[in-house]
């Protein structure tokens, strides 16, 4: 099944966001939809992690485990090396941005395919496991 096949049978939620004329100059509804970028990759890949019963600094150590395996380098030091803005990935070159994306995105979806069980301590440490897993995967996708 392709994209498309999924989208018709998959109900959206779908706001009107204003209408447009068609060809007959009749007006129908546009469906209200958002571009994706960084932020929102960012943010569910954090809602993810807290789904999965992630807690504490388990965002932080997974954020640094992404890093670590997608760029080769921790946080802090991709942040200092590039001249970026510590905390604002707009400021990253935008190789660093592009592959950081893609490790969330990859990671969200290996996330939701987990079983994660346990104390918080062991949740925590099965959904680092998993981003790390999925930063190495996406590593092999980028030329250094």
């Amino acid at each position: 099944m392709g994209f498309l096949s999924w989208f018709r049978q998959n109900p959206q939620e779908e706001e009107s966001s204003g209408s447009q004329l068609d060809l007959f100059g009749n007006s129908q509804n546009l469906p209200e939809r958002r571009r994706v970028d960084g932020a929102t990759v960012n943010k569910n890949f954090n809602r993810t992690i807290k789904e999965k019963g992630g807690t504490g600094n388990v965002h932080r150590d997974s954020t640094e485990a992404l890093t670590e395996e997608v760029m080769g380098c921790g946080t802090e030091a991709l942040y200092e090396q590039t001249e970026a803005k510590s905390g604002d990935r707009s400021t990253l070159p935008e190789r660093a941005q592009e592959a950081l994306m893609t490790g969330e995105i990859v990671a969200s979806h290996d996330l939701k395919d987990k079983d994660i069980s346990g104390t918080r301590s062991q949740k925590n440490e099965q959904i680092v496991d998993s981003v790390r897993d999925s930063g190495r995967k996406v590593r092999k996708w980028f030329p250094w």
